[in-house]
């Protein structure tokens, strides 16, 4: 399973820092996310672009994880000679992560099937719309 059929995330930075927020699609799916999503996985999962630590912060109570990955931008935003100074493609790299995920998760992987059927049939079409 890869990480983006399950959640979505957004990246931010601050000099050499970088802030990943993994917000599942739904509820049901967050304890999956702190069982299998862990630092690091991230770190592997980013070598290429993170070049110190990962430390993961937990929200339980907006169902999100918080990743801070430090030693990224090539020495930050006005130095950098990158392409996405911001690190805003680092949301995109880590939802490509396969998930991996074991029998022992089974029961929170049957939840966030039941979860995603619900979503499926409340919306047919699988898309939104704002009022």
């Amino acid at each position: 399973m890869l990480l983006h059929e399950i959640a979505h995330c957004r990246a931010g930075d601050k000099g050499t820092v970088a802030t990943l927020t993994v917000v599942p699609h739904d509820d049901a799916t967050y304890p999956l996310l702190v069982a299998v999503l862990t630092p690091q996985l991230v770190r592997t999962g980013l070598n290429r672009w993170v070049g110190g630590e990962v430390t993961r912060y937990e929200l339980p109570r907006v169902s999100c994880l918080q990743f801070v990955c430090t030693g990224i931008h090539g020495g930050g935003v006005t130095v950098s000679t990158q392409l996405d100074t911001h690190g805003k493609s680092l949301s995109s790299r880590l939802l490509a992560l396969e998930l991996p995920c074991r029998p022992a998760h089974s029961d929170l992987l049957a939840r966030v099937g039941q979860a995603q059927a619900n979503r499926s049939s409340d919306d047919p079409s699988g898309s939104a719309t704002v009022a």
